[in-house]
């Protein structure tokens, strides 16, 4: 049997609800995906397939090749931004090798030339091995989460609990935002301070996807100082049985107040009494060890998680035109594998 190529958010949506519920699953929401349509990232789309006990739900978005490069008729797939990639369910060496068949199959039909594959690091990678080749991007951590604050807090390293007392100590005060309005301007004015690629600014588009989407699937933390300034927030996914540190920013003078730390502890605490059993805090910027993002998450709890990637070019010689047209354009040279979207107007 095929697998089913799903684009009605509909349907999509009901096969989703239909799954197991498992940690991360709000990544797979069509609503979520919908967010990277209104990003200008492409058209959502999903491979659905069930065979005697394997059930596999794989989204992502379809891009057309910019036809400037020659691209009309031929296309990429990656999954959103975050962690996605195929949800395996029961899958067996003998069902994974017909999907794998079929997948590429689907993909000569479809005109794919390049895939790259975000997975989810809560589900199991060993079967997906040889289909996708992935290779480690980096590690994320996670806190276990208990309806006592305090064994939230014993997880923390000793600097992170003076992070969380000092803020404390400072007045800062946490509260439930009920869209992402204001954090926006405090997220886009943390981008240019860093001075982040143009790509995490993310569209007003975007965010106010992100703020229609149900409220079972997404909140929003704000923190206050001692005197009511809204000083940092986070955008929080979240599913059955977990919540996801999605985007968040601090004004400059809050770091001194620590209230980035004071805002996941805080998230933590009420994701807990919501009945999630982790909070999913992500990774760092890299895969190395000094990493100062890595290092500030790491040391909320000691639980570490592989986040695999993967790339795939099932069209080598299209490939190899549209890179050598794009470079030509250009006058640059990839550094990511569906580069040659990056300044060229799309078709």
């Amino acid at each position: 049997m095929r697998p089913e190529f799903i684009t009605d958010p509909a349907r999509w949506q009901q096969v989703v609800d239909s799954l197991p519920d498992f940690y991360g699953k709000a990544y797979y929401n069509a609503c979520y995906h919908k967010a990277y349509q209104l990003n200008d990232e492409g058209r959502p789309a999903a491979l659905y397939f069930k065979q005697d006990q394997t059930e596999i739900f794989y989204p992502f978005l379809l891009r057309p090749i910019p036809a400037i490069l020659g691209g009309d008729g031929f296309f990429d797939m990656q999954s959103a931004y975050g962690y996605g990639g195929p949800a395996v369910f029961g899958g067996t060496t003998e069902t994974l090798g017909d999907f794998s068949r079929l997948h590429a199959a689907w993909a000569e039909k479809a005109g794919i030339v390049a895939e790259f594959v975000r997975f989810n690091p809560f589900l199991a990678q060993d079967l997906l091995a040889p289909l996708f080749d992935p290779e480690l991007n980096r590690k994320t951590i996670s806190i276990e989460l208990n309806a006592d604050f305090a064994v939230i807090l014993r997880q923390a390293s000793g600097p992170r609990q003076r992070n969380y007392r000092k803020a404390v100590r400072s007045g800062l005060s946490y509260f439930s935002m009920p869209d992402c309005d204001d954090l926006v301007k405090i997220y886009r004015q943390a981008m240019q301070r860093i001075g982040a690629e143009d790509y995490y600014y993310f569209s007003d588009r975007y965010f106010s996807a992100i703020s229609e989407m149900p409220t079972d699937t997404r909140f929003f933390a704000g923190i206050r100082d001692a005197s009511g300034k809204l000083i940092a927030g986070g955008i929080f996914l979240q599913d059955a049985s977990a919540a996801h540190y999605h985007l968040g920013a601090s004004v400059t003078d809050a770091r001194a107040l620590q209230a980035d730390a004071f805002m996941l502890f805080e998230a933590a605490r009420s994701a807990a009494a919501n009945g999630r059993k982790i909070l999913h805090l992500g990774g760092g910027l890299s895969l190395a060890e000094e990493d100062g993002l890595y290092r500030f998450k790491a040391g909320f709890s000691e639980n570490r998680h592989n986040f695999y990637i993967a790339r795939k070019i099932h069209r080598p010689e299209k490939y190899d035109e549209f890179s050598k047209k794009w470079q030509a354009i250009t006058g640059r040279q990839p550094k990511i594998l569906l580069h040659y979207h990056e300044d060229i107007t799309e078709a």
